[in-house]
């Protein structure tokens, strides 16, 4: 089992460790989506990076994925079953469609795990929960994103949540702007790239627009022209 990769980058800049786990997979209605975990190591990386995991527990963690081959693999494929439930739930939401029951259920499942190891504790006026990790390893990394996403569903900040508007992307982000009308989950990416087709889009218009307009100039003032000029037949020149 492989290091992980110090070049593989997540991008986290989707304002939540849900959405930022469910984007780990770019271009998702193209023909060739690219997913960025395509393995336990790579979602040992995620966890490095998005703070979960320090450089000596990961390091324990592949050690332990190269002992349990197994294990590691039903790791995994525990991790991508709960990144695309919680990115079905939230696509659904930040489009204004109604959630399925059965990913409201396993969503609730997930909870009641969690929920298991919660504490209430009361406060100056209000009580708050107060999420106990007894969980280690990349079972914490999967528990934390439950939490970011059942806290996220349960807050004002829901009605932030976006979804990108170019037609291959669909990566889920929050909208923090003033006016909460962002359309693109990056603007040097996905919305660099819109800005760049329509402008191609309105040159090439304009070129056959005046491609036509040429054309019918042309044909107007042909029918416009004064016919060639017929001498009268009484006039003799001879």
């Amino acid at each position: 089992m492989k290091q992980p990769s110090h070049n593989l980058s997540f991008d986290l800049t989707a304002g939540c460790l849900c959405l930022d786990f469910a984007n780990t997979v770019d271009k998702r209605l193209s023909s060739n989506p690219e997913d960025k975990l395509s393995g336990y190591e790579e979602l040992v990386t995620f966890g490095i990076q998005t703070g979960v995991f320090s450089h000596p527990e990961s390091r324990k963690l592949l050690r332990e994925g190269r002992q349990d081959k197994s294990e590691a693999t039903r790791l995994f494929k525990q991790a991508i079953d709960l990144r695309e439930m919680v990115f079905r739930i939230l696509a659904a939401v930040a489009v204004g469609r109604e959630v399925s029951e059965a990913d409201a259920g396993t969503l609730n499942d997930a909870l009641k795990k969690l929920n298991a190891g919660s504490l209430v504790v009361p406060g100056p006026g209000q009580a708050a929960w107060r999420w106990v990790e007894k969980s280690t390893g990349v079972d914490r990394l999967l528990r934390r994103i439950v939490r970011s996403a059942v806290e996220l569903l349960t807050s004002n900040d829901i009605e932030r949540v976006k979804r990108c508007a170019a037609e291959k992307c669909c990566w889920l982000f929050m909208d923090r702007s003033r006016s909460c009308n962002r359309r693109w989950c990056e603007m040097r990416t996905c919305g660099s790239q819109h800005k760049s087709k329509a402008y191609y889009k309105r040159k090439t218009v304009a070129r056959k627009h005046g491609k036509k307009s040429a054309t019918r100039s042309t044909s107007t003032s042909v029918n416009r022209s004064s016919p060639p000029k017929r001498e009268p037949d009484w006039v003799n020149f001879h």
